[in-house]
């Protein structure tokens, strides 16, 4: 009887030593996840940029029989009505049909960009007379501040004098924003 009686204690005794190393093990895990994989162990608040695209038109322009002295533009505004948050863009021309498969030096583009606030922390995009790329091209990244509009003017042209493209031509780009991380 007192050998049975032993090996129930033992039994229990086994138990409560297997659950105490589980639970040891476990609490030394999560010291260690909070101590060196998040060792800063701060509440992190992500704000959230609340932006507003308009255009003028639609964000895409299409030319046909394009000749020299041809040209398109496309206005449109950027509002950044978060009331905390300073947001950032990227525009980018997605070329859907190039004009040519070369780049051409007399079929530009110009960005004239402009902020309603002189707070230096705003950024617009400015681009000066650029030939038009045959491929999707990233113009940069822009920031704005809070309650603030960007406005924009992109002009498409090909210079008088340039060089004769076969009839039928055609050229087509978008014009894509969007947020950059």
């Amino acid at each position: 009887m007192e050998n049975k009686k032993s090996k129930n204690f033992n039994l229990i005794l086994y138990i409560f030593v297997f659950i105490a190393i589980i639970v040891m093990l476990t609490s030394f895990y999560f010291l260690y996840k909070k101590k060196v994989i998040d060792p800063t162990n701060k509440e992190t608040i992500v704000n959230k940029f609340d932006m507003l695209l308009m255009f003028n038109k639609d964000d895409q322009i299409n030319g046909h029989n394009i000749k020299a002295g041809w040209e398109d533009s496309r206005e449109f505004t950027i509002e950044n009505y978060s009331t905390d948050t300073i947001g950032k863009y990227n525009i980018i021309l997605e070329i859907i049909t190039p004009l040519s498969n070369m780049i051409d030096e007399n079929f530009v583009y110009t960005v004239e960009g402009i902020s309603e606030s002189n707070d230096t922390t705003n950024k617009v995009i400015n681009v000066s007379e650029t030939p038009i790329p045959v491929i999707t091209k990233d113009l940069g990244t822009a920031s704005i501040t809070p309650k603030n509009t960007h406005s924009y003017k992109i002009v498409f042209r090909l210079k008088k004098g340039a060089k004769k493209y076969p009839s039928g031509n055609v050229f087509s780009v978008r014009v894509k924003v969007v947020n950059a991380d």
